[in-house]
């Protein structure tokens, strides 16, 4: 009767005491204020602008990956391991290799460069991505498009480097994503993105809450410390430019 009694107890644990660190929501349900798109970054139609270091439109650092993370390649993706070398600090990829801009119409949006490097458009949008924040989150989310059903891994860092949870988004699709803490806790510092999506994908508007400045722990120093820039405007539509985006990378393949 006793084992019975504590099997029951097991079954009968609160629904919110098994839900996820992070958890996936609404994106027009969130009520993150902030809100992040690239239209005053230099850019140019597809292929676009590569940006070998660390770009801040809007104060948010982007680059790469995060100093201590792994890269590899990835059957033309770049894969990124889930540890990093704390405080959380970010790393531009190999020359042509890091960050993409390109724009479609009066629309900028950004996206990783992979393995093949720019301006090959087996490189565009299957390169690995990173967003460093100058406070702490609660939410972060974006808008997707470009995107042919393939698997995106999303880790979310703590300021120190610790891993707070690794979400994998299976099928992705050319909509909004969002992401909540659970409890509300204001500890995402940083989140790093890859796919292998077999058309790669671009990122926009990148939505967030952020609480006041916190420097990281120093811990031991490194390089790779961002550099300074101001980039916001409001962005509309993103469904042609992910079309368009499938169709030029179709015809280059072909």
């Amino acid at each position: 009767m006793k084992r019975l009694l504590i099997a029951a107890a097991l079954f009968c644990v609160p629904a919110a005491a098994l839900a996820d660190p992070v958890n996936q929501v609404d994106y027009f349900a969130m009520t993150a204020s902030n809100l992040l798109d690239f239209n005053t970054a230099p850019a140019a139609a597809l292929p676009g602008t590569s940006y070998d270091s660390i770009i801040n439109p809007n104060g948010v650092g982007i680059a790469e990956r995060f100093y201590g993370q792994t890269i590899m390649d990835f059957a033309g993706s770049d894969k990124l391991g889930d540890n990093v070398i704390g405080p959380l600090t970010l790393v531009a990829g190999a020359p042509n290799q890091n960050i993409d801009v390109f724009q479609y119409g009066s629309s900028h949006v950004v996206a990783g460069l992979g393995p093949v490097g720019y301006p090959s458009f087996d490189a565009l949008g299957e390169g690995a991505i990173s967003f460093l924040f100058t406070g702490n989150l609660s939410q972060f989310g974006f808008a997707v498009f470009g995107a042919n059903q393939g698997d995106v891994t999303l880790d979310f860092w703590r300021a120190n480097g610790t891993l707070i949870q690794s979400v994998v988004i299976n099928g992705v699709a050319d909509t909004y994503y969002g992401f909540e803490r659970e409890g509300g806790v204001q500890d995402i510092r940083g989140v790093s993105i890859w796919n292998d999506d077999a058309a790669g994908i671009a990122f926009n508007k990148i939505k967030y809450d952020l609480g006041p400045s916190i420097a990281p722990d120093p811990g031991p120093p490194h390089g790779g410390a961002p550099e300074p820039a101001a980039w916001a405007l409001m962005l509309g539509g993103f469904g042609l430019a992910g079309a368009a985006l499938r169709r030029r990378r179709a015809a280059a393949i072909g």
